[in-house]
């Protein structure tokens, strides 16, 4: 049987794609099941041999392998040289033009040939946030409508078109988070401008919903490909990371505005919107979503021990339950899943959502 290894090398020199290394992956655990017999005396069979794609195991791919991490050092000293020979020479305002160039020659060989993971993602950031800053440096000195919001508003739409155009042709699974983000900006850039008193004012309330739409979209793709075999899983894994940050901000921002202070009711509050969290995150098989949404809150709530741990013992509870569920989730996850999907009403849905692995957890 092959080694999970030897198929993520195979993705890395670009022989096969990640959706079909699933493929052979699944294909041999089917064979390996249906042998379902100890090895015979004098057969050597490895640790190795037995490890297998499992769906449930929300696998994507961010590095392949060193040569992910050597060229993505190479494209960020890229980045820092082509900005100081621009600005040494004189172009400095051409250094997003340079960039842009570059970013799409870059992703041409490392997205489209190589197929390597983490340079295609920063390629793609890279071109989005040179298209950006493009269109700013083109509207800076002008005399633009109020509803631009000075120059802020045709800025996030450049780069969602970068994006969008970036998926079209290298098909990374982060340009569909990242034209999304883009969207969502120049939403708030157009709102801020109109309105600004209300964008104020329902801040929360418009970063929930633009959290809840990413999450919908996500759910979306990954109900066009339950089993988690092509790239749709990617790009929906990256929705979901948004989508969470967007969620959660608001309202863990809301409860503690509306408090005055972090409370214990407050903490007991977090705790049962991150377990209602983690009830969905089982549902729909993601651990993207929980995780995105805890690291969020963890990093909010140790921030707030650092300001007021000597005199309060309701936020180092908070953050013991949040360690507490994460773990409890990370230990039980299929079992708690096996138990949870058969008592839910979901009808039609369920044949949509990943399905339950047979297997002992």
């Amino acid at each position: 049987m092959i080694a999970e290894e030897d198929l993520q090398a195979a993705v890395a020199e670009g022989i096969i794609d990640q959706a079909q290394a699933v493929r052979i992956a699944h294909l041999a655990r089917l064979r390996l099941a249906a042998r379902a017999s100890p090895p015979r005396l004098g057969e050597s069979v490895l640790a190795d041999d037995r490890l297998v794609v499992d769906p449930d195991d929300e696998r994507f791919r961010l590095i392949g392998g060193f040569n992910d991490v050597f060229v993505a050092i190479g494209v960020g000293l890229l980045a820092g040289a082509l900005l100081g020979l621009s600005r040494v020479v004189g172009f400095g305002d051409a250094f997003s033009v340079i960039a842009l160039l570059a970013a799409w020659g870059l992703s041409e060989i490392f997205a489209r040939r190589m197929r390597l993971a983490l340079p295609s993602i920063l390629l793609a950031a890279m071109f989005c946030a040179a298209a950006a800053l493009l269109v700013a440096q083109l509207t800076s000195d002008r005399a633009l409508p109020a509803f631009l919001y000075g120059g802020w508003v045709p800025a996030a739409i450049a780069f969602t078109v970068a994006a969008l155009l970036h998926h079209w042709r290298f098909r990374v699974p982060i340009d569909i988070a990242l034209a999304a983000g883009g969207g969502i900006g120049a939403l708030l850039a157009l709102i801020s401008a109109t309105a600004p008193g209300p964008a104020q004012d329902y801040l929360n309330l418009i970063l929930l919903l633009c959290g809840l739409s990413v999450f919908v979209l996500a759910l979306r793709i990954d109900m066009r490909d339950p089993e988690r075999v092509t790239r749709r899983s990617d790009a929906a894994f990256w929705l979901h990371l948004l989508s969470a940050g967007l969620i959660v901000h608001p309202i863990f921002r809301g409860m503690v505005s509306a408090a005055g202070s972090f409370s214990t009711a407050t903490s007991l509050i977090i705790l049962g919107v991150f377990a209602l969290l983690g009830v969905v995150a089982l549902v729909i098989d993601r651990r993207a979503l929980l995780v995105s949404a805890l690291s969020y809150a963890g990093i909010a709530v140790a921030y707030l021990i650092s300001q007021s741990v000597s005199t309060d013992l309701s936020l180092p509870l908070a953050l013991l339950g949040l360690a507490v569920l994460v773990l409890a989730l990370s230990v039980g996850w299929r079992s708690l899943r096996r138990a949870l999907l058969p008592a839910l009403p979901l009808g039609r849905w369920r044949d949509r959502l990943p399905p339950i692995d047979a297997t002992p957890a």
